[in-house]
């Protein structure tokens, strides 16, 4: 595994620059990640796999920055299992030093930030489905 990037600081015009590496789908569900961004960043995450997440450059794929619900429709980057069981939608807060926060839907919440997501740009989501419940975890890349 690599050593996570140190020394990555916000412009000064509070864009982020998150770069999600890879997402884990620890769930018994296939799903199909869609960015508002690029359909290059678009893939299928299958089941109980870790997904390089690739995008356009062939790496990884830049988290959108969000910092409110008016922006939220052409700014995130949604999960959705293909069977319709879960989706998770998730943004980087550009006012906050990109922290990312995850939604439980395909909509606008603020009550999930991902803790220390802010202090490392370059990361991996973890999705997970327990009895009934989706949750999402992140951790340096």
């Amino acid at each position: 595994m690599r050593a996570p990037f140190s020394g990555l600081e916000a412009k000064e015009n509070n864009m982020a620059d998150q770069q999600l590496w890879a997402i884990g789908n620890a769930t018994s569900h296939g799903a199909q990640l869609t960015s508002t961004v690029s359909t290059d960043d678009n893939c299928s995450i299958p089941q109980n796999v870790i997904t390089h997440t690739q995008g356009s450059g062939g790496n990884f794929i830049r988290i959108p920055d969000c910092s409110g619900s008016q922006w939220y429709s052409n700014h995130n980057i949604t999960v959705s299992a293909t069977d319709g069981t879960w989706t998770v939608s998730f943004w980087s807060n550009d006012q906050q030093n990109g922290l990312l926060y995850w939604s439980p839907s395909g909509h606008y919440y603020e009550g999930n930030p991902l803790t220390g997501s802010d202090a490392n740009w370059n990361g991996t989501l973890l999705i997970q489905y327990i009895n009934g419940n989706v949750s999402v975890g992140w951790a340096p890349f």
